[in-house]
This record gives structure tokens, sequence and C-alpha cells, in this order.
């Protein structure tokens, strides 16, 4: 059979489906039509990515109809972050392909394959690192939409894909960045539980010691969730042991002094010491004796979710 003289035939694409002309339909040109995928987006003239900003943490969020949420994310003390965030189970353990187009309105560049990317099943499925979060912010903040595909949880051949739109995102990203300068150096997970450690002997802490106070000190003045300091002072097993829960109790109220003076408030602090009676290392050896020569100090914070069932 005789096909219709000229240039070659290339299909488009066009939503992931593949266009024919309309003659070749007609004519012997035999080309496979993929199926489209399902996919999760709204409309392109509601989309848009919103910012939660706070010293503790910066999100600049776009909500994904039926899916939930795409989220670059930093966390005081932590390294950037993209994550997808899945109000239901859509996602399966395997792995999935991100890559890159223009809007539909500039059909004339091709898509271009970023990444594949680990998923695992949960909250949140992806999770992507500094680096790969960079480039595809870069891809956005072009005007590029991101397309991520994969194989859904129910076992379908038919792929899915999570599509992001690029729209507000430069704006938001510009707010992002000036959140970032604001951050806390450190988190809660950070400074929940620190231990102090002290020369034999002494009741003073080394400069670098005095750094993890500083830092327990300008978190708590952040976040008035915290109620509670412990602060237990112990030794190591020389020495007798009458002096050593005297020394304790010399280290203890020199820590609890120190973060006074840089404004935690007296009365959340609770004060105990110990001396040798619970160590964390062996007694007959240097290295062990010099875990056991240390101050804890334990932060507890209020739960805001259970406080606001009880308001």
């Amino acid at each position: 059979m005789m096909t219709p003289s000229g240039p070659r035939v290339v299909p488009q694409y066009r939503n992931n489906v593949r266009w024919v002309p309309l003659w070749c339909l007609l004519s012997a040109c035999v080309l496979v039509v993929g199926a489209r995928a399902e996919q999760f987006r709204g409309p392109v003239a509601d989309a848009s990515w919103h910012l939660d900003a706070s010293v503790f943490e910066c999100r600049l969020v776009q909500p994904i109809p039926r899916f939930g949420s795409a989220v670059f994310t930093r966390r005081a003390g932590e390294a950037q972050r993209f994550v997808l965030q899945q109000a239901n189970r859509h996602l399966a353990n395997g792995e999935a392909q991100i890559r890159s187009e223009h809007p539909e309105w500039r059909e004339t560049a091709q898509p271009e394959a970023l990444d594949a990317v680990s998923v695992q099943s949960g909250a949140q499925p992806l999770v992507v690192d500094w680096q790969r979060s960079q480039r595809l912010a870069a891809e956005l903040r072009t005007g590029r939409r991101l397309i991520i595909s994969y194989a859904p949880w129910d076992g379908r051949e038919q792929m899915a894909e999570i599509v992001l739109e690029p729209v507000g995102f430069r704006a938001g990203m510009d707010g992002f960045n000036d959140c970032l300068s604001g951050l806390l150096p450190v988190n809660f997970d950070q400074v929940q539980r620190n231990a102090l450690y002290f020369p034999a002997g002494y009741v003073d802490l080394p400069e670098s010691e005095l750094e993890k106070l500083d830092r327990i000190a300008l978190y708590a003045s952040a976040d008035d969730r915290v109620t509670h300091f412990y602060v237990d002072g112990h030794t190591d097993g020389l020495g007798l042991r009458a002096e050593n829960l005297e020394l304790s109790r010399e280290r203890a109220e020199m820590v609890t002094q120190y973060l006074v003076e840089r404004g935690v408030p007296e009365q959340k602090i609770i004060t105990r010491w110990h001396g040798e009676r619970y160590p964390v290392g062996s007694n007959r050896d240097p290295g062990g004796r010099a875990e056991n020569r240390r101050v804890t100090v334990r932060l507890e914070r209020r739960d805001e979710r259970l406080s606001a069932r009880t308001d």
C-alpha cells in the first residue's frame, strides 16, 4: 500500500497522548497511541506555592488535589529537602521518575529527564536531598513544570503522574530564601537531650561545652512551648562518694546558673545531682570515666496538639 508523499511524519505529544495528522490516520500509517497516565493535578489557574515561615522551619508548599502536597522544606539545623506528602495511599515501594517540561502553551521544548528517586510507602513516600532539591527548584524557577511518574500501589500497569506547576514559584522561593536567613541554628531534636563533659576534678566547662549551653538557651528563648529543663550532675567513680556527690552538685548548679544568666527562667529549671550513682561508662578505664564526668540537660516541651484539645 502506498503512503502519501512528503516529509516523514513526526508524532506530537500532548498530555502524554501521541497525536498524528488526520491524513495519516485515514491512510496506512500505523502508530500505537499511548495510554494516558492518571494524573494528580489541579487547574493551572488555581496552582500556587504557599510559604510557611518561622524561625523553626521554612516550608514552600503546593497542594496537589486528590494526592496531598509537594514541599520544599528546611528545618532549623538541617539541610534543605524536597518532600512529597500523601494524604492517602498512592505510591508503592519502588522508584519514581522525575522530568521537567514547559507548560502546554510552549510545546516546542522537549521534556527533560531529571532524576530517578526511591519511593517508600508512608506519609512522606518521596524525600529528595539538598543537592537534588536545588535542581528541582531551578527547573520550577525557569517556568518549567515537574512531573513525577510512578507505579500505583495497587499494582496497575498504567503509570500515574503528579504534576507540579511553576505558577508563583519564583516569588515563593524568594520568600523561602529570606526565611532561611532567620532560622535558628538548631532544632528541638538537637537540643532536647545534651551531655556536657567536665575535666577530672573540675567544675568549669571547656569552651566547646559552653557552646552547647548557648544553643540550648538560644532555642529556649524562641520556643515558649518548652516547659521544663532537667539538669542532672554526675561524676566518675574515683574518690569518696560524699565528695563525688558534692562535686556533682557544684557542676549541676554551675550549668543551671549559666542558663539563667542567658535568659532561661529559673522556675523552669529542675536541678539534681547524683554523684557516681549512674555511670554510663566503665570507671575502670579513662574513656569510661570521661563519659561519667557529665551534666545532662533535658528539655520538656508542651505538645501543641494536646494543648489544643484541652483549651
